[in-house]
């Protein structure tokens, strides 16, 4: 099999998740279309490279991205930078022909994401936004027994991503808390996962109605001269409209004391519901309203080898999964992706667009205090 040489820019948390997926990938995905190798790693300084170089086990290192980007050698370039970096980089990578992985969000604005999605499908190249929460196998199952009319036609959602870890005011000032660098704070950090939980189960959604709470509004500055003002949201709530006529309420907060990773969704449908949190991610919650009136109630499906995905890892349910796995499965979309045994990835910047726009509509509603209208992708 042909090697897939990937480019990796930025370490930190997310470099660790990407290398540990592509490391473990064929330990899981076996046979391989294409082999993927840990060939270059991008980080901000010599030190950083050299450090990330040897625990990750990239073969090279370098501090420059452009080289990265134009290295002959490189097929993938792996985007994990600050949000207000994407779209230089990636215009970067489409311009030299390599494949491209994103994380989220795609940019900071709908304009950018549009020219980047358009300029991706142009060139041919094979694009993917990381929403790797919604390749979770009790997540794709979700899908699943929607589409086979397990509960009917779908009436709402709730989808919601509540975190504590940037609760504590003694943290300080980093980049996620600028607006020109982030973009928006719990909104587009979580809530994107949760807007696309939503429109991958229900449909595409059209209009908002939200609102912001700011917690912390000033923060200690890193180089010590003082605080600075907190520029975005801490929480972010928002009704919505489903193009189907379902409607919704999507939750994001970073700041919800008690609440590790709760991510996930509750859908309720004509003649069933569906219910998944991700601190609980290798179970999937269904009730059928078909079940016999004396056994009526949830049910706890327990994923593994007979669900989406699950077949990768361990031969018997309910041995579970971790976050890193849910890495793995994205870079498994991606390679088959790559290789053409599918026609692109799940997460295409397409998707990304379209959760890009609905943030926008959001941030649009927090200042209008009206419904408005979601921009067409």
């Amino acid at each position: 099999m042909d090697d897939l040489k990937f480019a990796v820019i930025g370490g930190g948390f997310m470099g660790k998740a990407h290398s540990i997926a592509l490391a473990s990938y064929p330990m899981y995905v076996w046979p391989t279309p294409l082999y993927p190798v840990r060939e270059l790693i991008v980080e901000i300084n010599d030190d950083l490279a050299a450090e990330s170089q040897k625990r990750f086990g990239y073969n090279r290192a370098t501090t420059d991205w452009r080289a990265a980007v134009e290295d002959p050698e490189i097929d993938v370039v792996d985007i994990l930078l600050p949000n207000v970096l994407h779209h230089e980089v990636v215009m970067a990578a489409i311009a030299a022909g390599k494949h491209i992985i994103c994380e989220k969000p795609l940019a900071l604005n709908a304009k950018d994401s549009r020219e980047m999605t358009l300029a991706a499908e142009k060139a041919g190249v094979v694009n993917q936004v990381g929403f790797n929460w919604r390749l979770t196998p009790a997540v794709q199952l979700a899908k699943k027994l929607i589409d086979e009319g397990a509960i009917g036609e779908i009436r709402s959602v709730r989808s919601f991503w509540l975190g504590e870890f940037f609760n504590d005011p003694a943290i300080p000032l980093l980049w996620r808390f600028n607006k020109e660098q982030a973009g928006s704070g719990a909104l587009g950090d979580l809530g994107s996962h949760a807007i696309d939980f939503s429109r991958f189960l229900a449909g595409d959604i059209t209009s908002v109605l939200g609102v912001q709470q700011h917690f912390v509004i000033e923060r200690a500055k890193l180089d010590g001269s003082g605080n600075g003002k907190v520029e975005v949201d801490d929480a972010t709530a928002f009704m919505v409209k489903f193009a189907s006529g379902a409607t919704g309420y999507i939750e994001s907060s970073w700041a919800a004391p008690g609440k590790k990773t709760r991510a996930g969704f509750d859908v309720i449908g004509s003649k069933g519901s569906l219910e998944f949190n991700w601190e609980h991610m290798g179970e999937l919650r269904f009730y059928d309203g078909d079940d016999p009136a004396d056994r009526q109630g949830y049910r706890t499906i327990l994923t593994g080898p007979p669900h989406p995905y699950g077949d990768h890892f361990w031969p018997i349910a309910g041995y579970q999964i971790g976050y890193a796995d849910t890495k793995v499965i994205q870079m498994a979309d991606f390679i088959s992706a790559v290789a053409g045994q599918t026609e692109k990835p799940q997460t295409t910047f397409r998707e990304g667009l379209k959760s890009t726009l609905v943030e926008e509509a959001v941030m649009g509603s927090v200042e209008s205090g009206q419904w408005t209208e979601v921009g067409e992708a």
